[in-house]
């Protein structure tokens, strides 16, 4: 175990790395279930208000699952993802988080639904970052 520990949340986490070419920042998306749906949440990590602010003012937020978590390989748009959505910011707790509800509540363990795992994918105005969904 790395780091000090801290409690878990009982979420899940994607810690999203850009593409080699863009000079946007890591950041986090947050899931967590609802009786109804599940909430993505974005943070910026390392008080990076840059990248968050990127995010919102995308003109679209594309979220993918993947069905597999290689992340050797990219996915290209032509593969189907096992979750695909285009995301509507709502206003966060802070200036550091950005809250979007799914429209459907999201297996969060690890079964043939579940997103433990598998490869994230986030792509807004262009610029794309990537991820594996793990345990918060």
């Amino acid at each position: 175990m790395c780091g000090p520990p801290r409690p878990s949340s009982g979420g899940r986490i994607a810690v999203l790395f850009p593409a080699s070419s863009s000079s946007a920042n890591s950041y986090s998306v947050l899931f967590h279930n609802s009786k109804e749906n599940t909430q993505a949440t974005f943070r910026a990590d390392n008080n990076d208000i840059d990248t968050l602010a990127a995010l919102w003012g995308s003109s679209a937020i594309d979220l993918r699952i993947e069905k597999y978590g290689d992340l050797t390989s990219s996915p290209t748009l032509a593969s189907s993802p096992l979750h695909a959505f285009r995301l509507s910011p709502q206003p966060g707790t802070s200036k550091m988080e950005m809250e979007c509800e799914l429209p459907e509540r999201l297996d969060l363990g690890i079964s043939d639904t579940g997103i433990v795992g598998r490869q994230v994918t986030v792509v807004a105005d262009g610029r794309m970052g990537t991820g594996v969904v793990g345990y918060d």
